[in-house]
């Protein structure tokens, strides 16, 4: 076990989430492949290509340290990129099923060449814009959960993505301080975005809006690890 490895196994540990040899190994290889192919096409600023394993690898599994999934979820990463959260939560939920969309098709090609190398079975990725594909109804209120990087601005994601949900069914994923009602589009964000949450709540009245600090066990390890996860659940998907 590298010290990469061991360091995010411990903290996978502090924080209640397993996580196997198999799994680190996959993580460290994803790295790798990462770091290959952002050579030839930009898939992460190369200035930050140092902190890959803690910025953006660990800033992904650290939904699940606040978060409960349960077996068998639909889940669309919307705005994939190089392959985030998507590939890493892929790596740790097994029993989950992945789309990993994004509008590049570069990307969306290499994500999937890195998906297969990784043997991941329960990833697949499509190119294209979420504004059409979520009329479409192959994925029209196909998902139970809808992730997400900070792509965009809270409204704008809220558009794209909530049509991808399920219809309202009452079931509750059980978070450490929270029970979030499924189907709900879950995204990262800075700690400054009142101005984001003030615009959203007045664009789409229906939709609740929860924030969870991503403060937890080994938290103060990360250099300005001020992020936030924004939590949208509706009863209905679409505006008034």
């Amino acid at each position: 076990m590298t010290d990469e490895e061991l360091w995010l196994y411990t903290l996978c540990k502090k924080n209640g989430v397993s996580i196997t040899d198999i799994e680190l190994t996959r993580l460290s290889r994803f790295k790798q492949l990462l770091l290959d192919w952002n050579k030839k096409i930009n898939l992460v600023s190369r200035k930050n290509e140092d902190i890959v394993w803690k910025g953006h690898i660990t800033l992904s599994l650290s939904m699940l340290f606040k978060i409960r999934f349960r077996s068998g979820m639909n889940i669309l990463d919307l705005g994939t990129g190089g392959g985030f959260p998507g590939i890493p939560l892929a790596i740790l939920l097994p029993e989950c099923s992945f789309l990993l969309l994004d509008s590049t098709l570069k990307k969306v090609t290499t994500v999937q060449s890195m998906a297969d190398s990784l043997g991941l079975t329960n990833v697949k990725t499509i190119w294209g814009r979420a504004e059409e594909l979520q009329r479409q109804p192959t994925f029209s209120r196909k998902f139970d959960a809808v992730v997400a990087r900070s792509v965009s601005n809270l409204s704008n994601l809220l558009e794209w993505g909530l049509p991808f949900l399920k219809p309202f069914s009452g079931e509750n994923i059980v978070t450490e301080k929270i029970s979030i009602a499924v189907p709900s589009l879950i995204t990262f964000k800075g700690t400054e975005i009142a101005g984001e949450e003030l615009e959203a709540q007045k664009s789409f009245p229906l939709v609740s809006l929860k924030s969870v600090p991503l403060i937890f066990p080994g938290s103060e390890e990360f250099d300005n690890f001020d992020k936030k996860l924004i939590i949208a659940t509706t009863r209905q998907h679409a505006r008034p």
